[in-house]
């Protein structure tokens, strides 16, 4: 392989490397605009990340991160919850983001409302188990999130 062939794969692996990147921008930016501009009242607070992953405060107790996976070029979205004080994050879905924008092959990262509504289905355990513990009277667990949660 010679040095021009080299710089033709490098140049396309940059290209797809930059459009995943995009997209990944392009669903965050609907996600946040869903959640705000939702008058649904979800009792999420956005929050600041310095990487790349979106963060949103849930009854001021919990955490939802959403981020893509480790490694170069992953097209997996994660969605975990935590407690606020950072201690046991679990996996509670995943989504996969194409290089087109498509959310699970059907749901364009452009359209805020479809984003939310998708976003909202992947984390519906958390406020089934939530709303299960309040409805008892009961403490919530971190395993009871993780159980509810089909990854």
């Amino acid at each position: 392989m010679n040095i021009w062939e080299l710089s033709e794969k490098a140049e396309y692996i940059a290209d797809k490397h930059q459009r995943l990147l995009t997209q990944w921008q392009h669903y965050c930016n609907s996600l946040i605009q869903g959640i705000t501009l939702s008058k649904a009242k979800l009792h999420h607070a956005v929050g600041c990340n310095p990487d790349d992953s979106l963060r949103f405060f849930l009854f001021d107790h919990f955490v939802i991160h959403v981020r893509l996976a480790e490694g170069f070029n992953s097209h997996t979205i994660e969605y975990y919850v935590e407690k606020r004080n950072g201690e046991d994050r679990v996996l509670i879905a995943k989504a996969m983001l194409d290089d087109e924008g498509r959310v699970d092959n059907s749901i364009s990262n452009r359209n805020r409302e479809s984003v939310l509504e998708h976003y909202l289905e992947k984390i519906h355990p958390v406020y089934e188990s939530l709303y299960s513990a309040v409805n008892t009277d009961t403490p919530v667990s971190m395993g009871q999130l993780q159980q509810s949660a089909q990854v």
